[in-house]
C-alpha cells in the first residue's frame, strides 16, 4: 500500500480527518454517490500532499496509518472487493480502535454474508457508541437474518426512543412485532406512522392484515374505508369492504358500496348477485326481484321463477346460514301474491319445522295439503321433511294420505321405506322398497336399501340378487361394493370375491371408515391378522369411536394371542354398546397372563 503523505499536526488535517471518517460512514448507510466521495478524497490527497510539501520529515502517526488503511479498504469496498477491503480495516484497526472502522468491517462481513462476524464487529461499534442510530439499525438487521426477532425488536425499540420520528425504524419495528405474533404492539406502531405521516397504502394493508386475523371485522373495515381513500376506484377492495360490512350484519353500507360498484360496471354479475340478497334481507323486494330479473335477462319474473329465486337460496342453506333468512322472506312475499298456491305454504312450513315450532308448520303443512290434495309433490316433500327433520309419525301419517291416491307412486312408497326402516320396523320397509321397485327397478338407492335390510333378515339370497341388480346398474358403486363385500365376509363366503369388491371401494373412498374395517374384516375372516390389524386401525383413525370396529380390533388381537390388547378394545366396545351380550361373552372368557 502507498502511504500519502500528510502533516499529522495540522488543525485542517484533524478537521479531514474526522470529516472522512464521517463521510465514510453516512456513505455506507445512505448510498452517497461514488463521484461525491470521490471528490472528498480527492480533497483530503491534495491537502495531503501540500502538507507534506512543507514538512517531509514528519512521521505518521497512528492516527494517520489508521486513516490511510481506511481509506484504502473504502475504495476496495466500493470496488465491491469486499475481501480487500476486510483486510485493510482490520489493519486501520491495529493503529486506531475507532467505532467507524469497527462499522465499517460490519458492514462488509454483512455483504460477505458473514454474520457473526458482521455482529460481532457492531457489538464493538456500539460498545464505543451505545446510542447510535445507524449503528443500532445494521445490529437490527443482522438479527432479522439471523433469525432473531427479539433482538432486532430492542435494537429498533432503541433507535425510536432516540429518534420517534424515525418512519423506517417505526414500519421495521411494527413489522417485527407482526412476524413475532405481537400484533397489539403492530398495531400501536401503524397507528403512529398514520398518524405522523397520513394514510399509507401499505401500512393500511399491514394494519389489515391483523385486524382480519384477530377477526377484529369493525376495525378491518374502518382501515379499508381509509384505503379506498388512497385508491377510489379500487373494485376488488371495495368487494372484500361490502363482504365485511355483510359479516358485520351492516347491510345498508355493504349495499351502498354495491351499488356504487354496479353503477361503474353493470356486468358484475357477483355483485348483482349479492345485492338481490341484501335486498331479501332489508324487505326491498320489488327491487330485488327486479335486480334478478336482470341477472337472467328478463324484464319480469312470474310465479314460477320466482318459486325457483326461493329455492335457490333454500339449497344453500347448507353452506350459508344467512340463506335460510333470505329464502323465507322470498316464500313469505311469495305467499303474500299468490296466497292461493301451495309450494310457498310448503317451504314456510319446512322453516317452521327447522325452528321445531310444530304449531307453526303443521298450519302452513295443512294450507299446502288443502289447496293440493291431488298433487303427488305435497305429500312427497311434506313427508320427506317431517322424515329429514325425525318426526317419523307425523311422516307417516301425510305419506299414508298420499299413498291412499296413488298407492304405486315410486317416492311415496321409497320414503315410506326409508322412515320405516330408520324407525326399525325392516319387515315392513321391505314391503314399500318392493313396491317402489315394481315402478323403478333400476334406481341404486332402493336397490341399496332393500338388499341391506335382506342382510339383517338373513334372506341371503334375496340380499344377493338384489345386490347383483344393483351392481348391473352400477357396477363401481361403492357403497354396495362394501355391503356386498361385508355381506359375504359375515358368512364365510366367496371370500376372495369379497375382497376385490372392498378393495374397489376403498379405492374410491380410502377415507370411509366402514371400508376400511370391510376390507379389514374380510382379511380377518381370511387369517391374515396383520393385515386386518392395519386397516382395521386405519379405519379407527377416522371413526375411533365405532363399536363394531373396536370389537372387531379385540377379535383381531385375540387371534393374535394378544388378550391384553383384545380386553383392550372389547372394554372400549362395551362401553358405547352396554347391550352387546355376546362381547361380554368375550370378555368374561378371555385369559389373561
Amino acid at each position: 500500500m502507498t502511504i500519502i503523505q500528510v502533516n499529522v499536526n495540522s488543525e485542517l488535517f484533524v478537521h479531514f480527518n474526522k470529516v472522512i471518517f464521517d463521510l465514510m460512514k453516512v456513505f455506507t448507510e445512505n448510498y452517497i454517490k461514488f463521484e461525491f466521495l470521490t471528490g472528498i478524497l480527492c480533497l483530503i490527497l491534495i491537502s495531503g500532499n501540500l502538507y507534506s510539501q512543507q514538512d517531509k520529515s514528519k512521521k505518521f502517526s497512528d492516527s494517520d496509518k489508521a486513516l490511510n488503511y481506511f481509506i484504502e479498504g473504502k475504495t476496495l469496498e466500493l470496488k465491491y472487493d469486499f475481501i480487500g477491503a476486510v483486510e485493510n480495516y482490520r489493519n486501520a484497526l491495529k493503529f486506531d480502535k475507532s467505532s467507524g472502522i469497527y462499522y465499517s468491517l460490519a458492514v462488509v462481513y454483512y455483504k460477505l454474508n458473514k454474520f457473526d462476524e458482521s455482529l460481532s464487529e457492531i457489538k464493538n461499534a456500539l460498545k464505543l457508541k451505545p446510542d447510535d442510530q445507524d449503528y443500532l439499525e445494521t445490529s437490527a438487521n443482522i438479527y432479522i437474518v439471523k433469525k432473531d426477532f427479539l433482538k432486532a425488536i430492542a435494537a429498533f425499540e432503541r433507535i425510536i426512543k432516540l429518534d420517534s420520528n424515525y418512519t423506517y425504524g417505526l414500519y421495521s419495528l411494527a413489522r417485527l412485532y407482526q412476524e413475532t405474533q405481537m400484533p397489539a404492539n403492530a398495531l400501536a406502531v401503524y397507528e403512529k406512522i398514520t398518524s405522523k405521516i397520513g394514510y399509507d397504502f401499505d401500512v393500511l394493508n399491514k394494519m389489515y392484515e391483523i385486524y382480519i386475523k384477530n377477526k377484529e371485522y369493525d376495525k378491518a373495515a374502518d382501515v379499508l374505508e381509509s384505503m379506498l381513500k388512497i385508491d377510489p376506484f379500487n373494485a376488488e377492495m371495495k368487494k372484500i369492504l361490502a363482504n365485511l360490512y355483510l359479516n358485520n350484519k351492516n347491510y345498508e353500507k355493504a349495499k351502498i358500496i354495491y351499488e356504487n360498484i354496479l353503477s361503474l360496471d353493470h356486468n358484475e354479475k357477483e355483485v348483482q348477485n349479492e345485492l338481490v340478497k341484501i335486498y331479501f334481507k332489508l324487505n326491498e323486494n320489488d327491487k330485488a326481484f327486479d335486480n334478478f330479473s336482470k341477472v337472467l335477462g328478463k324484464d319480469s319474473l312470474n310465479f314460477l321463477e320466482k318459486i325457483q329465486i326461493g329455492e335457490l337460496y333454500y339449497n344453500l342453506i347448507s353452506q350459508d346460514e344467512s340463506a335460510k333468512d333470505i329464502s323465507k322472506n322470498i316464500f313469505t312475499v311469495i305467499n303474500n301474491s299468490y296466497p292461493e298456491e301451495w309450494i310457498p305454504y310448503y317451504y314456510l312450513g319446512v322453516f317452521e319445522l327447522m325452528d321445531k315450532n310444530v304449531t307453526g308448520y303443521n298450519e302452513y303443512f295443512d294450507k299446502a295439503l288443502l289447496l293440493a290434495d291431488t298433487t303427488k309433490d305435497v305429500f312427497v316433500n311434506i313427508g320427506f321433511s317431517l322424515y329429514q327433520e325425525g318426526v317419523s309419525e307425523e311422516a307417516l301419517a301425510v305419506l299414508d294420505k298420499g299413498l291412499s291416491v296413488y298407492p304405486d307412486d315410486f317416492r311415496l312408497n321409497f320414503i315410506k321405506g326409508l322412515v320405516l326402516q330408520g324407525s326399525g320396523n325392516e319387515k315392513e320397509a321391505m314391503k314399500y322398497y318392493e313396491t317402489a321397485l315394481i315402478s323403478n327397478p333400476g334406481d341404486i338407492n332402493t336397490l341399496s336399501s332393500l338388499a341391506l335390510i335382506y342382510d339383517n333378515q338373513k334372506q341371503y339370497e334375496k340380499s344377493v340378487e338384489t345386490y347383483e341388480k344393483a351392481l348391473k346398474v352400477d357396477p363401481y358403486n361403492a357403497l354396495i361394493l362394501n355391503n356386498y363385500a361385508y355381506n359375504l365376509s359375515e358368512r364365510d363366503i366367496e371370500l376372495d370375491k369379497a375382497l376385490k369388491m372392498a378393495k374397489i371401494a376403498v379405492e374410491k373412498e380410502p377415507g370411509n371408515a366402514s371400508y376400511l374395517d370391510t376390507m379389514g374384516w374380510i382379511y380377518f375372516k381370511m387369517k391374515k391378522y396383520k393385515l386386518a390389524e392395519e386397516f382395521i386401525g386405519k379405519s379407527l383413525e377416522v371413526n375411533p369411536n365405532s363399536a363394531v370396529v373396536l370389537e372387531h380390533m379385540g377379535d383381531i388381537y385375540n387371534k393374535m394371542k394378544n388378550n391384553t390388547k383384545a380386553l383392550k378394545y372389547w372394554k372400549m366396545s362395551l362401553e358405547l354398546n352396554p347391550s352387546n351380550e355376546n362381547l361380554r361373552g368375550k370378555i368374561s372368557n378371555v385369559q389373561i397372563g
